[in-house]
């Protein structure tokens, strides 16, 4: 039998892929090159890219131009549309306006600051705005007097806190002082009496006579506004004070013309006369009697007031009362002894 025939060589292993792939290349050397140039292009994109948000990051955005968003507002760059828009509270506005910079201390038509009429309409984060934009408070309109007075007097704590930890002047305190004073606003007394300065009596008595005097306006409750006086007169305030300029009057006058009987009522606890004279040798009954001011009149006369007191010029208080024709105060001082 013929030998077998040896068995075919083994094929020569395959080339690896990568070397494979290589061939291929040269064979097609525009794709080569195509690839290489996709490859360069991608990762200049790649770096660009990378590049501009590195950038951004530290350059800031375009500043929006205030006065332009102030025309898409409709808002006029004038102190009255300024001042207008603190009233009404618009953010939006006062922060623009702000930022263009407009005068955040002049006045308006109206003769009020932004500041002034913020606080008036009690628009908190307005007037925290205007307070981190560094207004003056010591610049105020006539019509309104400070910011800290207008929110002392209306009894607003937090609006008086507010404006008092900006740091206004002494003198603007001391003004809210008399202010909250007027209104009977006892608990603004108490905010605002650490601050008042280094002379309370002075400050004191001056607030005594703004209390007796009244105001119309204040919603203070009446044990409030005694309450008010109880503490000015412990704070140092001269409750027989006299004020030379009108007539000689006293605090008491004062207080009985205003019709302030709770504050009268604490005078008169406090051991002052009943019937002081002013210029004229008038009481506080003689007034009284010519105006039929009935509860004044018998709240002096429970104090002991004289019925029968006769001013300089020989008029009675029954011939006050009788000129007046008023037949419930006649009763009144003829039940304790008039004639």
């Amino acid at each position: 039998m013929p030998d077998a025939a040896p068995p075919p060589p083994p094929p020569p292993p395959a080339p690896p892929l990568h070397e494979r792939y290589l061939a291929q290349l040269k064979q097609r050397r525009w794709v080569a090159v195509l690839l290489v140039i996709a490859a360069i292009v991608t990762g200049v994109a790649g770096f660009t890219d990378s590049a501009k948000k590195l950038v951004a990051l530290f350059q800031p955005e375009p500043r929006e131009d205030p006065r332009q968003q102030l025309v898409k507002l409709g808002q006029p760059f004038t102190q009255d549309a300024f001042v207008a828009a603190a009233a009404r509270g618009d953010e939006t506005a006062v922060r623009w306006y702000l930022q263009a910079a407009i005068p955040v201390n002049e006045l308006s038509g109206q003769e009020l600051t932004a500041l002034d009429a913020a606080t008036r309409a009690k628009r908190t984060a307005v007037v925290k705005q205007l307070l981190a934009a560094k207004v003056d408070q010591s610049q105020w309109g006539p019509r309104v007097g400070p910011a800290l007075s207008v929110a002392a007097f209306a009894g607003d704590e937090a609006l008086t806190r507010l404006l008092l930890d900006a740091n206004p002047a002494a003198d603007v305190v001391k003004r809210a002082y008399v202010s909250a004073a007027a209104a009977g606003q006892f608990p603004m007394l108490q905010i605002l009496a650490p601050r008042v300065g280094l002379s309370p009596g002075p400050v004191a008595t001056e607030a005594l006579w703004a209390l007796a005097g009244g105001a119309r306006e204040s919603t203070a409750s009446s044990s409030a506004r005694a309450a008010t006086a109880t503490f000015l007169i412990a704070a140092g305030a001269d409750p027989r004070a006299v004020d030379p300029e009108v007539r000689n009057n006293t605090v008491l006058h004062r207080a009985a013309d205003s019709g302030e009987k709770d504050v009268a009522r604490v005078l008169l606890d406090q051991g002052v006369p009943v019937d002081p004279r002013d210029t004229d040798g008038a009481t506080p009954l003689w007034w009284m009697a010519g105006v039929g001011n009935m509860e004044m009149a018998q709240l002096l006369i429970e104090h002991h007031a004289d019925v029968k007191a006769v001013a300089k010029d020989g008029t009675s208080v029954m011939a006050r009362a009788r000129h007046n024709q008023d037949d419930q105060m006649i009763a009144l001082l003829r039940q304790h002894g008039a004639r």
